[in-house]
């Protein structure tokens, strides 16, 4: 090959490379911080499959006059709550790490949180297959390597479509045990309430004051369930915002900056906002 012509092939792939790291990912790095930012009002949640059991515990105790061997056995959904825990820091990983990459900046993160590992069965009011596992295992190895590799921007197409199965089988997982199975529970709560609750009402033997009182507690212990309820169904649509986002992002990784796309994730960087001041505001 003549001496210019390796001269204009050397000039022309410097020129790719300095164009393909100039791309303006500006819109990933918003949608990402905004995903980082929604999934963390994970932590302001009221609500919690133990404090649930003990709860739940404590009132039959109540309804029994039991003072005496009150102990209360929720360790499996202590458990619950440890792996519905650690899926959470995997997701907010994830998209702390698609943050850095896509700003083009070196990641920094503390990964300790993301060592322990979960494994199948019942806990509680949750299952735990094998298919969550994997996709747990997956995600944790692939942000483990964004961090000790130090993943940049060349990367980030690699980064994006590796993760979004993971991803959206885990924040199908929270989803399905946050927004379903706790909310579940605290339906069944309320019932419980309700039953104990209407015998005092309706018992004529006891003065209308104290029966009055029987009512205002059990309507303010009902508010604070649904409240509870109500925070849960708002932190779903958040999962789902995220889920729709990360799926559109997926799907146009080959062209991370045509306007479709850029419009698309404006569009779930709002969402992401509006559904976290609602849920904030519970």
């Amino acid at each position: 090959m003549p001496q210019y012509h390796v001269k204009y092939v050397f000039l022309f792939l410097s020129s790719a490379l300095l164009f393909s790291s100039c791309v303006n990912l500006k819109h990933v790095t918003e949608f990402s911080k905004s995903a980082v930012e929604s999934v963390e009002t994970f932590e302001t949640l009221s609500s919690s499959f133990s404090q649930t059991c003990l709860e739940d515990c404590q009132s039959k105790n109540i309804a029994a006059l039991n003072i005496h061997q009150t102990d209360c056995d929720c360790s499996q959904n202590e458990e619950a709550d440890r792996v519905t825990a650690l899926i959470y820091h995997g997701l907010q990983g994830y998209f702390y790490a698609l943050t850095n990459i896509s700003d083009n900046q070196l990641t920094n993160y503390q990964t300790d949180g993301l060592t322990n590992s979960i494994t199948s069965g019942n806990f509680g009011s949750i299952q735990v297959n094998e298919a969550d596992v994997k996709s747990y295992s997956n995600i944790i190895t692939l942000v483990g390597r964004a961090f000790t590799d130090g993943y940049r921007r060349n990367k980030i197409k690699t980064y994006i479509s590796n993760a979004n199965q993971p991803v959206q089988d885990l924040l199908h997982f929270l989803d399905l045990n946050l927004a379903g199975n706790l909310k579940n529970k605290l339906e069944v709560q309320k019932s419980s309430l309700k039953n104990y609750y209407f015998d005092l009402v309706r018992d004529k033997k006891l003065s209308t004051y104290e029966r009055t009182k029987f009512a205002e507690d059990y309507f303010s212990r009902i508010q604070e369930i649904e409240r509870q309820q109500n925070e849960l169904a708002a932190y779903s649509k958040i999962l789902n915002s995220i889920a729709e986002g990360h799926a559109s992002l997926n799907s146009e990784v080959e062209k991370l900056s045509d306007t479709e796309l850029k419009v698309a994730l404006a569009k779930y960087g709002s969402q992401l906002k509006r559904h976290s001041t609602a849920l904030l505001k519970k």
